[in-house]
C-alpha cells in the first residue's frame, strides 16, 4: 500500500523503506534533499555518529496521521471561515473587502467571540486589561480543554490588578501560556493564523476593530508577535531542568508513540508509565497528550 495519502510521495517513501530494511546505513547512499525531508517529519532519525536510522512502522504512521489531520482539518477551518464572505456575496452582490472595519466595542465582541469558539491556533497581544470576563475564561478553558493552542503576551502593568493577574495565572497553568513584557506593545488577536483583529484606535477598544484577511498583512503581524514572544519573559519562569525520567518519558513519546511501546522500552508497568506521561502533562501545563512535545518545545526542554 503506498503513503501517498497520507502526503509521502513514492520516492520519499522508497528512501524510508531503505533505511527501514537496512538501519544505520550510510546517508550517501541516499538522495540528501529527500533524507533531509524524511527527517523534518521524523520519519528518519539522526544518531550521535551522524547515522541514520528509520522510525518505525506504527510511530511513523500515527505521525503522519496525525500531520494529515492537521491538514484537513486546517482545511476544514478555512472552508468554515469562507462562509460569512460568500452570504455577504450572495445578500449583497459586492465583494468582500479582506480588510473590515467593525464599528463599536460589541459588534467587534461580537465578531471575535464566534471565531473564538471555533479557532485552534490563537495569539492574543493584551497591552491593558481592568477586568476578567467570566464567559471568556469559560471559553478559553473549553478550548484548551478540545486541544486549542493558545499564547498570550501581558504588558507588566496589567498584573498590578491581582484579579486580572490571577486571572492570568490561571489561564497560564492551564495552558494558555503567557509571556510578560515591559515594553509598549498594541493590542492584537490572530485566530488560526488566517484572521486578526485590531483597534480602529490604538488604545481606545471601543471604537471599534479592524478585522483583517489579507494573507500578507497578517503573516506580517504574526511575525511582530514572534518578535515580542520572544523578548518576553514566562509568566512563572520555572528554572527547574526536567529530570532524567522526564527526559526519557519525552523522548520515547516522540520515537515510539504508543505506552505498551514505550513503558517496555523504558523498563517499567504501562500503569507506571502512563503515571508519568500524567505527571509531565500537569507540569507542562499540557492539555492533552498531543500538546506534551509543544509544551516542552517552548521551554526549550526537547
Amino acid at each position: 500500500m503506498s503513503l501517498e495519502a497520507l502526503g509521502i510521495s513514492p520516492r520519499d517513501e522508497m528512501v524510508y523503506r531503505f533505511f527501514l530494511r537496512n538501519p544505520g546505513a550510510d546517508p550517501a547512499d541516499a538522495d540528501r534533499a529527500v533524507v533531509e525531508r524524511l527527517l523534518a517529519l521524523r520519519l528518519l532519525e539522526l544518531g550521535p555518529d551522524r547515522s541514520i536510522t528509520a522510525t518505525g512502522p506504527q510511530a511513523a504512521m500515527d505521525r503522519l496521521i496525525e500531520r494529515r489531520l492537521d491538514e484537513v482539518s486546517g482545511e476544514l477551518r478555512r472552508v468554515t471561515h469562507a462562509l460569512p464572505s460568500l452570504l455577504a456575496e450572495q445578500t449583497g452582490g459586492e465583494p468582500v473587502e479582506l480588510v473590515e472595519r467593525i464599528e463599536g466595542l460589541e459588534a467587534t465582541q461580537q465578531r471575535i467571540w464566534q471565531m473564538s469558539a471555533d479557532s485552534k491556533d490563537i495569539l492574543a497581544i493584551h497591552p491593558s486589561r481592568t477586568e476578567v470576563d467570566e464567559r471568556v475564561r469559560e471559553q478559553a478553558l473549553a478550548a484548551l480543554k478540545a486541544g486549542a493552542r493558545l499564547r498570550s503576551i501581558v504588558h507588566r502593568n496589567t498584573l498590578k490588578n491581582p484579579d486580572v493577574a490571577t486571572y492570568f495565572r490561571e489561564m497560564h497553568r492551564a495552558g494558555d501560556r503567557h509571556r510578560v513584557i515591559d515594553e509598549p506593545i498594541q493590542r492584537m488577536l490572530i485566530f488560526d493564523r488566517e484572521t486578526a483583529f485590531v483597534p480602529i484606535e490604538p488604545g481606545n477598544s471601543a471604537a471599534g476593530a479592524l478585522m483583517i484577511r489579507q494573507p500578507g498583512i497578517v503573516v506580517t503581524m504574526i511575525e511582530l508577535f514572534e518578535h515580542a514572544w520572544r523578548r518576553a519573559v514566562d509568566l512563572e519562569p520555572d528554572a527547574t531542568e526536567p529530570s532524567a525520567v522526564e527526559r526519557r518519558v519525552l523522548d520515547l513519546l516522540d520515537r515510539l508513540g504508543k505506552d505498551e511501546v514505550a513503558a517496555r522500552a523504558m523498563g517499567v508497568s504501562v500503569r507506571t508509565f502512563r503515571g508519568y506521561v500524567a505527571d509531565l502533562m500537569s507540569r507542562l501545563g499540557a492539555a492533552n497528550r498531543f500538546q506534551i512535545g509543544a509544551r516542552a518545545k517552548e521551554r526549550g526542554w526537547i
